[in-house]
């Protein structure tokens, strides 16, 4: 096994004393980064744990490691209500899938995780910046675009990647240091886990000719052996935004994670596929969604009942296949994502009422629609024979005229 190289600037920067603030999620990577920082790079280590809802990564634990690894400080930052309500409601808005299967949980995490160490380190006057990217996938991009967005001066330390080591190394390496990991190191899984959904893939995930072993999911229960008795459940919108489960107010934090117990125990998704990534490599990922999946479902389906054609089938389509994909290539300042999110934003004024669904065995049954804004009824009093193309789009435009032409006119 090659070991890791010691940094040009490994005496230099032990003599000045210098610090570095390391994005850390406590996970093989990072905790291997908090190491290599201080014996091959000379840094004080300062690490930073964003706190996005994370249900087996516990903040508080990874932190208590980070310290006994000899970081000189940590910081839990609490950001799950900010998750929640501007990153992954937008990505409910856009009924938001990336290669139709992945839910975008960590597409969605990391730049925001991101731009709060950027305020962190930027706070304690830190001399560089770190994450544990080694670049096979999109995340080191995602970190790198912000912290240069937010930060472009500041220097960026890139362990991991320096190194470059397959994951069964980094294990080896970590088990012989004696810098624990929450993996088994002869078969080590990766999580990548927050509020919207846990990725998981290494050890024998990367055979694509293997299945997917059990042990492997966290989120969820296996199909097979769930519950006999499937359950119904109820999802209000209020303006897109979702509100109320089986009647039941609640916060949007809270609300996921309900959703994500009840479809979870019912083995709602899990998705093994094949992902497109942003360099167009082709790798595996697994995925488990079950709010995600349910949320996204029942909103879907509201859409369909309250926007008219021509306006469903262009955001269907194009507008949210097109937010998707920016976000999983982490243009979130781009003009374009404003702009379609100021589209995708405008429809949800239209978007009320409940959706039923029925749980069972790894499969969600849409069983009831109301809705106030309803398109769904006799529309066409006048024409029994023949109704024009395009029709329900004026019918739709005289019914919400006043909303439409001050819209039109800037307001």
């Amino acid at each position: 096994m090659e070991l890791p190289k010691k940094s040009i600037n490994f005496i230099k920067n032990r003599k000045a004393g210098k610090t570095c603030l390391l994005m850390y999620s406590g996970g093989v990577d990072t905790s291997i980064c908090v190491f290599l920082l201080q014996k091959y790079y000379g840094y004080k280590v300062i690490t930073a744990t964003v706190d996005l809802g994370q249900k087996f990564q516990d903040p508080k634990k990874m932190g208590e490691k980070a310290l006994k690894l000899g970081a000189i400080e940590h910081l839990t930052i609490k950001s799950s209500e900010e998750f929640a309500n501007n990153w992954i409601l937008p990505a409910i808005f856009a009924n938001a899938y990336y290669d139709e299967k992945y839910c975008l949980s960590t597409s969605l995490a990391r730049p925001l995780t991101a731009k709060k160490c950027v305020e962190a380190a930027q706070k304690l006057k830190v001399d560089a910046i770190a994450h544990g990217c080694k670049g096979r996938g999109a995340d080191a991009f995602r970190i790198n675009m912000v912290f240069k967005f937010l930060a472009p001066d500041m220097p960026v330390v890139l362990p991991i990647h320096d190194w470059n080591p397959i994951r069964a190394e980094e294990a080896e390496f970590a088990h012989k240091q004696g810098i624990p990991i929450p993996v088994d190191y002869k078969n080590p899984f990766s999580y990548d886990e927050n509020l919207w959904g846990v990725a998981i893939n290494y050890g024998t995930i990367d055979n694509i000719e293997k299945e997917v072993p059990e042990k492997a999911y966290k989120w969820t229960a296996d199909p097979h052996s769930g519950p006999a008795k499937g359950e119904e459940i109820v999802v209000e919108f209020v303006n897109g935004v979702p509100v109320s489960v089986n009647g039941k107010k609640m916060e949007l934090v809270e609300l996921i994670k309900m959703i994500n117990q009840s479809g979870g125990k019912h083995g709602i998704g899990r998705h093994d596929m094949i992902e497109n990534g942003l360099y167009g490599n082709k790798f595996r990922w697994v995925y488990e969604s079950p709010a995600a999946d349910i949320l996204i479902l029942a909103h879907k389906e509201l859409e369909k009942v309250v926007l008219p054609k021509q306006t469903l089938y262009f955001k269907e389509q194009v507008i949210d296949k097109k937010w998707a994909e920016l976000a999983y290539y982490s243009y979130w300042y781009s003009p374009l994502m404003a702009g379609l999110t100021g589209l995708i934003k405008h429809l949800q004024s239209y978007v009320m009422g409940e959706v039923s669904l029925f749980l069972y065995k790894g499969n969600i049954k849409v069983i009831k629609r109301s809705a106030p804004y309803s398109l769904v009824k006799s529309i066409y009093p006048d024409l029994t024979d023949f109704v024009p193309y395009g029709y329900e789009e004026y019918l739709f435009s005289s019914v919400h005229k006043e909303n439409i032409i001050n819209v039109l006119n800037g307001g």
